[in-house]
């Protein structure tokens, strides 16, 4: 699976881990930031830079990491076709994507450990949209509308630098 990956630097030990984990499941990722500690990056810019990966159809799924998970979740979901979550459960992250198909996780390195953030992005790639068994019909329609109105608002991501405080 092709996975984006972001974070900003209160996220990044988060992103690391997450981005090691991948690759060592045989997940191909792509990284659009930060690279390191050393300078700070505005969460949204690197939330619009996953969205637009994500938009193009050069990713299957994205992971962002911040102090929370809340802001990366607040800044991607404004595109169009992101459906982006801030978890902090392993089951937060699995039903996010059974009832919600999120296709965006994001989470806080405040909240969650690096082990957990590895074994709830495990959770998050294999759950697959609907997968309960003994939902009935009405309430699995029900989903996939909430699920197509949440994918068609927004807009497109345009492409975006890292932007900085200085």
């Amino acid at each position: 699976m092709r996975v984006v990956v972001g974070s900003v630097v209160k996220g990044l030990k988060l992103k690391t881990a997450v981005a090691d984990w991948l690759r060592d499941h045989g997940h191909e990722v792509i990284d659009v930031g930060v690279p390191d500690d050393a300078i700070f990056v505005k969460f949204p810019s690197i939330a619009q830079r996953a969205a637009r990966v994500l938009q193009r159809g050069e990713a299957d799924l994205g992971i962002l990491c911040c102090g929370s998970g809340t802001g990366m979740a607040l800044a991607a979901g404004k595109f169009a076709g992101i459906c982006a979550v801030s978890c902090e459960s392993m089951l937060a992250a699995e039903f996010a994507r059974k009832v919600n198909d999120a296709n965006v996780l994001c989470m806080g390195e405040s909240l969650v450990a690096p082990d957990l953030g590895c074994r709830m992005v495990e959770v998050f790639l294999s759950a697959r949209f609907q997968d309960i068994a003994g939902i009935p019909q009405p309430v699995l329609d029900f989903w996939a509308e909430a699920r197509d109105e949440i994918a068609a608002r927004g807009d497109e991501a345009a492409e975006r630098e890292m932007e900085t405080l200085d």
